[in-house]
């Protein structure tokens, strides 16, 4: 705003100088408008930002959180596979242990039938040969009626 110095005594410039001030009041007038509207739009946008901004931490804590969760769940998960391969490695320890006391028992029945085996067949041979002699015994012994002899069996008689 031009400030005149003197005021101007004529009518037409009075009506001249008038305008230009109206005129710069309009002017003035819609500068502040333009600024409230600006100023309006820009409150709007940092209000928009800050929900946006509220809204990002609520959804990074609930991330937070449930990264939190996912943690826990993880070690719970890693502390069953490590309990399943413990005992995984128990059971295949003694299936191998069971395994090889079957192999023993599997020997020791084999070794025991071989020698069943063995003691029949000599049972069988013994048999055999106990017939054998007793069949000869019986070809070849006298066929005496009378039961034993009579002869002296070095006992004393009368006494």
């Amino acid at each position: 705003m031009s400030a005149p110095t003197e005021l101007p005594a004529d009518a037409e410039s009075m009506k001249k100088l008038e305008k230009e001030l109206s005129m710069e009041a309009k002017s003035e007038e819609k500068k502040l408008q333009s600024a409230f509207k600006d100023m309006h739009k820009h409150e709007k946008s940092e209000a928009k930002a800050s929900k946006v901004s509220r809204k990002a931490e609520k959804s990074v804590r609930k991330l937070e959180k449930l990264e939190l969760g996912t943690i826990n769940s993880l070690h719970d998960i890693t502390h069953k596979h490590d309990v399943a391969v413990a005992d995984l490695h128990n059971a295949q320890a003694s299936l191998h242990t069971q395994q090889q006391q079957l192999e023993k028992h599997k020997q020791d029945l084999s070794t025991a039938r071989t020698h069943v085996d063995q003691v029949t067949k000599d049972k069988n041979d013994h048999d055999r040969d106990r017939h054998d002699k007793l069949n000869q015994l019986r070809s070849s012994s006298p066929t005496q009626t009378g039961g034993p002899s009579t002869g002296t069996s070095g006992a004393s008689t009368g006494g």
